[in-house]
């Protein structure tokens, strides 16, 4: 697998990225690249599920006070809140070469499991006890308190797996922006936000430090050493990804749509 920790000036591209990559590997008769790719939003910006409904999920009058982008991704699940102090975490992965992803259940298993023992590796590699379980569909928890949340994509030969890390960013930016989503995992128990969301910068006394363990942990779990200036991609991913921000992630009515 290939690796590439790089954010992009804007959350538009940071999102277009993904798609462009997910559609141009697709379209190749190849199973040459797998890709894990770290990242941040460089702003605070709501990012909605490709099927969300803005009215039901999002307070739009505080996005609009605030000037906080509300941008839709390409796969589904719930809205989230992004920005500094939330790492990211894309991965591209060949359902050639792992056909047992194809089944959605299949596809949360085989990379939560993994995410989960890479956070677990990166706070016992800096002392910490903190216990982190895998909870409903894909939600990375501690006590019972969410600190990541995931979403698939699936195409004909590959998928893309991306989520979140809650590190420091102000939680208060959730309860400001989303509203209590419509689906809920049994285990929030209809609890709100501020009540249900966790960080670890809560918990941890040196961030930086576990940053640098996450990032070696998340290498080593996916076996992620190549890379990405040697992956298919690298060549022509500043075309594509302005291609796919011109054609959609630019335009706040596709955003808005629903």
């Amino acid at each position: 697998m290939y690796f590439w920790d790089y954010s992009f000036e804007t959350p538009q591209e940071n999102l277009a990225f993904d798609e462009a990559l997910l559609e141009h590997m697709d379209a190749l008769s190849t199973s040459d690249g797998e890709l894990l790719r770290l990242w941040q939003m460089p702003e605070p910006c709501v990012v909605i599920g490709r099927s969300s409904k803005v009215a039901l999920e999002v307070n739009l009058e505080a996005c609009q006070r605030d000037r906080i982008h509300v941008l839709r991704r390409m796969s589904g699940g719930a809205s989230i809140v992004a920005g500094p102090g939330c790492m990211m975490f894309s991965l591209l992965l060949s359902l050639d070469q792992r056909p047992e992803c194809r089944g959605l259940d299949e596809a949360h298993r085989c990379v939560m499991s993994r995410m989960q023992r890479s956070v677990q590796a990166a706070l016992g590699a800096i002392g910490s006890s903190c216990d982190v379980a895998v909870q409903g569909v894909c939600d990375l928890t501690i006590d019972g308190r969410k600190i990541s949340g995931n979403a698939l994509r699936l195409k004909r030969s590959w998928m893309i797996y991306h989520g979140t890390l809650l590190l420091d960013m102000p939680l208060e930016w959730i309860a400001t922006y989303l509203r209590q989503p419509p689906k809920q995992p049994e285990y929030r128990q209809g609890r709100e936000h501020r009540d249900f969301v966790s960080s670890l910068g809560s918990r941890i006394a040196d961030l930086s430090k576990f940053n640098a363990e996450f990032v070696l942990s998340s290498v080593s779990e996916w076996d992620a050493h190549r890379p990405f200036g040697e992956h298919p991609f690298a060549n022509n991913f500043e075309d594509h990804t302005r291609d796919w921000v011109s054609r959609r992630y630019g335009d706040p009515a596709w955003h808005l749509q629903r």
